[in-house]
């Protein structure tokens, strides 16, 4: 009972902290929707947005557009769910590997590489017109719907791929070889006996995705195109920083938090579900060996596209950095001139800025790693020593910042720094804290738990005092840990885009925001060049992930 004491004040302090960096600001936004314009409280302006048709088109829109792209990414990861649940073939590390591309890349990379591959002037475009001798683009898809729906599912597929895979790998497969005993047809199979088992995984995951798709800021921003395409994100963007109307975005964004929160509650009760294991136990399902020509086919076909579909904007982004037109209609020649113009004041004031924003970019990411780990380092010590029903409410706490878009969190840190004069350079380190704290909580807290279950207990009976068994023996064994979460920290920094670029003036410029600024400037070619740079660096950041996961680091 002492050593669960001693996790108490470690709780405290990081609450103390968390409070005014999170909740305060989401209380905020919450309290701003109930402010006239003149600063008086009524509910008056909530309920004329709540009533107003362009509202429920905003909302409308950013559902349909979640629904179709959910579907999107579970008609393409299904297939691949189950040729990793259940076919041996070449290449199967790899589609696993390359499977989470999607979940390292920053959004405004995806954006620029789906631009550039399938733009009128795309990579694609280009192929088929060369290939069939045509004089005009075949695949006219930017600024749709549908450049919306292909971009997220490309970004969101790979998790319903893997949810689903795993779960799938793990279902005996007793009940499908009785249904053959009987005569059932494989299709008749599927549809009636592993679909139903296969439902609360794939439900769980497409809810996630479909939160995901939701909450989208960077993609509806740029591949909308305009008000037409816009969702509840982009409005609560578009009415703080270019309306100036706090009480309108905070509307929105309290309509957001609804929809999120009522999402969640669904995700983590099937979650639970989908976790929960079969009467029997153990999984008797078989690898299977693509052995006939049709099924070797299909294997074939499906990993070239899975490959295109999640390569080829990155690869042509990279392509790009190194390209440039003689003349507006002249032949591409290959070139280093955006990588001479981003680091020099020759190419222009957004060109030219591009050593201050990887420079800038670096700077908030190690801050905002250095803060963010002992931050997670004081709320796995706490969590560690509690009990499970306790820990499990800390966690919950500790998540909720997953659970707000970084829209809302930036305009919550707007709303704040009203009364409180900050640095905009200190609030985005501040936000990115925020952001990524759940993701290395949730890399350090097993490592702590581990650590304290096993050992602390056997030094306190030889008479260690907490400190010095924390310092002695838990901190090494949880540092790999911290140290692999950190990492992370620093690669998601590096590409964060939403909440850096709500809270940026003339004075910020990242590597995303100054991305963000090329492509309204139409200079894909430097947007491109300053894409690569990311990659690398994000790249980087995670072979060191990979690294310290492996014990290379440790």
């Amino acid at each position: 009972m002492h050593a669960r004491r001693t996790g108490i004040p470690a709780l405290c302090f990081g609450m103390v902290m968390l409070i005014p960096l999170f909740y305060l600001p989401v209380g905020a936004v919450l309290l701003q929707a109930f402010r006239t314009p003149e600063g008086t409280w009524s509910a008056g302006e909530l309920f004329s947005r709540l009533s107003s048709a362009y509202t429920w088109r905003i909302a409308r829109f950013t559902v349909t557009q979640a629904f179709f792209s959910t579907l999107g990414s579970v008609l393409i990861g299904l297939p691949g769910a189950y040729l990793i649940s259940h076919r041996e073939f070449r290449g199967k590390n790899l589609l696993r590997s390359v499977s989470t591309i999607p979940f390292v890349l920053p959004p405004i990379l995806v954006v620029l590489g789906f631009v550039i591959f399938y733009g009128n002037q795309g990579f694609l475009n280009r192929a088929l017109m060369n290939l069939f001798s045509l004089q005009r683009p075949p695949l006219r898809i930017m600024y749709s719907f549908f450049a919306i729906v292909l971009a997220h599912s490309f970004y969101n597929f790979p998790i319903i791929l893997r949810s689903v895979g795993t779960r799938w790998e793990s279902l005996s497969n007793h009940y499908e070889q009785a249904a053959y005993s009987l005569g059932a047809k494989p299709l008749r199979v599927f549809f009636t006996v592993t679909l139903p088992r296969l439902m609360p995984a794939l439900i769980s995951s497409s809810s996630l995705v479909f939160l995901f798709c939701f909450t989208s800021f960077a993609v509806i921003l740029v591949l909308g195109g305009g008000p037409r395409f816009t969702t509840l994100e982009v409005e609560i963007y578009r009415q703080a920083r270019t309306s100036l109307d706090m009480s309108s975005a905070s509307v929105f964004a309290l309509i957001s938090l609804v929809f999120t929160f009522t999402l969640l509650l669904f995700y983590n009760r099937l979650s639970r579900t989908s976790v929960s294991r079969e009467p029997g136990g153990r999984s008797t399902s078989v690898f299977r060996p693509c052995s006939s020509p049709l099924s070797r086919a299909a294997v074939f076909l499906y990993i070239c596209f899975a490959l295109l579909f999640l390569l080829a904007p990155l690869v042509s982004v990279m392509l790009r950095s190194f390209q440039a037109q003689t003349h507006r209609a002249g032949d591409v020649v290959w070139t280093l001139q955006w990588y001479t113009q981003l680091f020099s004041r020759t190419g222009g004031s957004l060109m030219g800025a591009a050593a201050s924003a990887v420079l800038q970019s670096l700077t908030i990411a190690l801050v905002t790693s250095a803060a963010a780990a002992p931050l997670a380092l004081l709320f796995s010590y706490g969590t560690a020593r509690m009990s499970y029903r306790g820990s499990s409410v800390m966690e919950v706490i500790l998540m909720l910042p997953m659970m707000v878009s970084s829209i809302i969190l930036g305009l919550g840190y707007v709303l704040t720094a009203r009364t409180v004069r900050a640095n905009p350079h200190m609030l985005i380190v501040l936000a990115h804290m925020v952001i990524t704290l759940p993701f290395i909580y949730r890399i350090t807290v097993p490592a702590a738990r581990e650590a304290y279950r096993s050992y602390a207990p056997a030094a306190y009976s030889l008479g260690a005092k907490p400190l010095r068994t924390f310092l002695d023996i838990e901190l090494p064994l949880i540092k790999k840990s911290l140290l692999t979460g950190a990492v992370f920290v620093f690669a998601l920094s590096m590409g964060e885009f939403n909440a850096a670029l709500i809270l940026s003036d003339a004075s910020i410029q990242t590597i995303p925001i100054l991305m963000y600024r090329l492509i309204g400037a139409y200079n894909f070619f430097g947007a491109c060049a300053l894409g690569t740079i990311l990659m690398i660096c994000c790249a980087a950041a995670f072979y060191l992930f990979d690294r310290s996961s492996s014990g290379g680091l440790a």
